[in-house]
């Protein structure tokens, strides 16, 4: 049973988690000064735990050291800002992913008082929690459980095809999602998520129609959300509209910002960027456009799957003007690379088949990672 006496064991990959959890039960018993160590070596050994580096400076506050906690509170603030939050086209819970191995302890917390019998939101929470902390195997355990209190809610059948999705259980979702979007076909989320996993199973043409549908149910206002959807389209010339409207009302956006460029760049117009220069990622990808930063170090500076794939596809729009066939194989690997719910994914899958309707002088063959950095890199 979920909840109750059911205690979720960890999914493979999350023992620093784990680690986490664990450090935090002897804090609960162990003197401060040990509990500050513990902690010291926990943040030392994971230094992107924001929670981690929040939990330490509460102890550090009990301890009396004042500043200390100050700079650990103002380092978890920037470690959060860090983090990639979803993009604004996709479901709510999809998006937030500062979500700790602490708050799902807290919600197992309130299913073991009991509170399983009144209603469905301790599962759901969890649920969401489980989804955003990549532990979708026990996330769908928990939307199951409240489907069946509620088996007609939507939004559930959108999580519970989030969860089989993220799991690599297409077909399921798409049942899940049709589901879903039968029981409310106004929902632009449910399009959202079934339009990324009917991308997933190579029908292009049906997840293009429920993106063109989620745009005309978008609010015309909610220029972010929709320039979003454009994006995944490779409709350039609706994205850049979108994103001119989206920047004025939030110029600090970084993604915005390197979005609007990348149409520029891509439609063959002048490309300036309009703000100050962005020190984080995608501060990088930005400076590529605006010839302060070249392929090589652009790829340099992506330092896990997630940024090497925007790397890659940013590094297609950067060389398509010169090189077509350089961009369909940097396009190829961003596809490859690029989780299925990533605008890099749907947009370079795009762009590879323009690609192939108006194909470059040579074959776009797949080149091997090594190749496709020497060709960068010799940029």
């Amino acid at each position: 049973m979920v909840g109750g006496n059911w205690r979720p064991s960890p999914e493979r990959g999350t023992d620093p988690e784990l680690r986490y959890l664990r450090t935090i039960v002897r804090v609960r018993t162990d003197p401060l000064e040990a509990s500050e160590r513990r902690l010291a070596e926990l943040v030392a050994a994971q230094p992107t735990a924001f929670h981690a580096v929040e939990e330490h400076g509460s102890i550090l506050d009990r301890l009396g050291q004042r500043d200390a906690a100050r700079a650990e509170y103002e380092s978890a603030r920037r470690r959060r800002q860090l983090i990639r939050r979803g993009m604004p086209d996709r479901p709510f819970f999809t998006r937030h992913r500062t979500t700790s191995v602490a708050e799902i302890d807290g919600y197992t917390k309130v299913l073991r008082a009991g509170a399983s019998n009144k209603g469905i939101f301790p599962y759901v929470a969890r649920g969401h929690a489980y989804l955003t902390t990549r532990r979708p195997r026990l996330a769908l355990l928990d939307y199951d459980e409240a489907l069946k209190r509620a088996p007609q809610e939507s939004g559930l059948l959108v999580a519970r095809g989030e969860a089989l999705a993220a799991l690599g259980r297409h077909r399921e979702a798409l049942q899940t999602l049709d589901q879903a979007v039968a029981s409310r076909p106004q929902d632009p989320e449910a399009l959202s998520s079934r339009a990324f996993v009917l991308l997933a199973l190579d029908r292009v043409a049906e997840a293009d129609a429920d993106w063109l549908r989620q745009l005309e149910l978008l609010p015309r206002e909610r220029h972010d959300v929709r320039a979003c959807v454009a994006l995944r389209l490779a409709n350039y010339d609706m994205a850049l509209v979108e994103l001119e409207s989206a920047i004025g009302r939030n110029p600090a956006d970084p993604y915005m910002q390197l979005y609007f460029l990348t149409s520029l760049r891509r439609l063959g117009r002048s490309v300036q960027p309009r703000v100050d220069p962005v020190t984080v990622w995608p501060g990088p990808l930005i400076a590529l456009h605006d010839g302060k930063l070249c392929p090589s170090e652009v790829l340099a500076a992506a330092d896990n799957p997630e940024r090497r794939a925007e790397a890659l596809f940013q590094l297609g729009i950067w060389s398509y003007d010169h090189d077509r066939a350089e961009a369909g194989r940097l396009w190829r690997q961003a596809a490859e690379i690029a989780a299925p719910d990533t605008i890099e994914h749907a947009a370079a899958r795009h762009e590879i088949e323009r690609l192939r309707i108006d194909p470059p002088p040579i074959s776009l063959g797949r080149a091997t990672e090594r190749e496709t950095n020497k060709m960068a890199i010799s940029k």
